[in-house]
């Protein structure tokens, strides 16, 4: 895996789209810090807010499942638009989020385990958007088993191709998080290319199928 090759198709992807890269990252944390902005830090014990906080932040996550679409489609010269935001409430509004529930639900016993159990886990399910995307097909629990098929033998490369990003890490927290504005995204469509690969591998080995 040479990850210098997939940070490269990545800038080549973004260039000329990194305006609308930029403004999808943006509009997605805004809507998802939401939910945090109706209690207030001080309240401890259950109000009438918690339940509100509580759907809203499940209505949310079909917005998570979209802005990985827009990453995949990206790094596949496809055009993106904040459409890709809501896309996944108009074609699979409740698969995508029984898919989170059950992804979160599992990685919460992971990490009761051990950490790092639940580290490894949450690499093994880190594709499960992605999937998604191009099987919608899939119940939320065969993209899990997909996701989790897919990245044996790829693990360590997706943990690697994280820390290759370090140096872009450290500068966004030296600039207090408003580096991230770029670095996200430039990350977020690596991992996209990557995806790409290793699904051509997968295919290639076990076929389109699970």
């Amino acid at each position: 895996m040479y990850y210098s090759k997939l940070r490269a198709k990545a800038r080549e992807s973004l260039r000329g789209n990194w305006l609308i890269a930029i403004g999808l990252f943006v509009v997605s944390i805004l809507v998802a810090s939401g939910p945090d902005v109706i209690i207030q830090p001080e309240e401890y014990e259950f109000t009438w807010k918690d339940p509100i906080i509580f759907v809203l932040s499940i209505l949310i996550l079909p917005m998570s499942v979209g802005l990985v679409w827009a990453w995949v489609d990206l790094s596949r010269d496809k055009q993106v638009s904040f459409g890709h935001l809501i896309e996944p409430y108009k074609t699979m509004f409740g698969k995508s989020i029984l898919t989170a529930l059950i992804q979160g639900l599992l990685l919460f016993f992971w990490f009761l385990l051990l950490i790092v159990p639940g580290i490894i886990k949450s690499f093994s399910y880190m594709m499960t958007y992605y999937i998604l995307r191009d099987d919608p097909d899939l119940s939320p629990l065969q993209v899990i088993t997909k996701s989790r098929r897919m990245m044996d033998g790829h693990k360590g490369e997706a943990f690697v191709l994280g820390l290759s990003f370090i140096g872009w890490i450290l500068l966004g927290i030296v600039t207090i998080g408003i580096g991230f504005i770029w670095i996200a995204p430039y990350m977020s469509v690596t991992y996209a290319h990557f995806y790409n690969t290793i699904r051509a591998e997968y295919e290639e080995k076990h076929g389109s199928g699970i």
